[in-house]
């Protein structure tokens, strides 16, 4: 029984390495435009646009999870490199373009290493 244990979870590991892995060879640069968003106000209760401008940079200046509303109507999760993004980067400006490798998921966008451009 003990084998048949491990050797199930021996499985799962490689199942879950494999499927990691492909994720990572998919990743691709990409270059969006859209509206920075703090995603809890977004997705809590559709707040977006000029009028919750300042509250979207101070939600984001306390941590809270950056996306950005993609002119494509997609809806990206923007991080840096395995780290938050730094708040005074993100929010000078509320519609920007934005650089990074794109990882979609189980529904979700993920711009990594994101970077507002000029």
């Amino acid at each position: 029984m003990m084998r048949i244990g491990k050797g199930i979870l021996c499985g799962a590991l490689l199942l879950c390495a494999g499927v990691m892995g492909l994720r990572a060879e998919e990743k691709q640069e990409v270059t969006v435009k859209g509206e920075i968003v703090d995603l809890y106000c977004y997705l809590d209760h559709g707040a977006a646009g000029e009028k919750h401008w300042s509250c979207a940079r101070k939600c984001i200046s306390l941590g809270l999870p950056v996306g950005l509303k993609g002119d494509d109507g997609k809806l990206y999760i923007l991080s840096g490199e395995h780290k938050p993004l730094k708040a005074e980067e993100i929010t000078k400006k509320e519609w920007v373009t934005v650089k990074g490798k794109l990882v979609s998921a189980d529904g979700y966008n993920l711009i990594e290493d994101a970077e507002v451009q000029p």
